[in-house]
C-alpha cells in the first residue's frame, strides 16, 4: 500500500506544528521502542498534525497494520515532511 502525502512542494499548512524537532524525536523512539510501542507513538504524531482527519486516519491505520518499525516510521515521517512542505 503506498501513499502519495501530497502532490506538490508547498506546505500543507502555514503554522503545521510537527517539523525538525519531531522528526528527531520519532528517530530517537526507533532507537528505543518496540514495535507495538512505537506504532502508538507514529500514530500520536499523524494525530497531533495539521490536515484533513480523513487522510490521518488513512495513514494511521497503515501505521496499524504495519509489520516492521521501518513501515511505520516511514509513514510517520513521511506525514510529518509534507507537513514541512517536504514532498515525498
Amino acid at each position: 500500500m503506498t501513499f502519495n502525502t501530497q502532490t506538490n512542494s508547498k506546505p500543507r499548512l502555514k503554522n503545521d506544528i510537527l517539523g525538525e524537532d519531531t522528526l528527531r524525536e520519532l528517530y530517537s523512539l526507533y532507537e528505543t521502542l518496540a514495535l507495538g510501542q512505537f506504532k502508538i507513538m507514529c500514530e500520536q504524531y499523524v494525530q497531533m498534525g495539521g490536515g484533513k482527519q480523513a487522510r490521518k486516519d488513512e495513514i494511521t491505520a497503515a501505521i496499524r497494520q504495519s509489520t516492521k518499525k521501518e513501515a511505520a516510521l516511514k509513514k510517520a515521517q513521511d506525514f510529518i515532511l509534507a507537513g514541512m512542505g517536504l514532498g515525498v
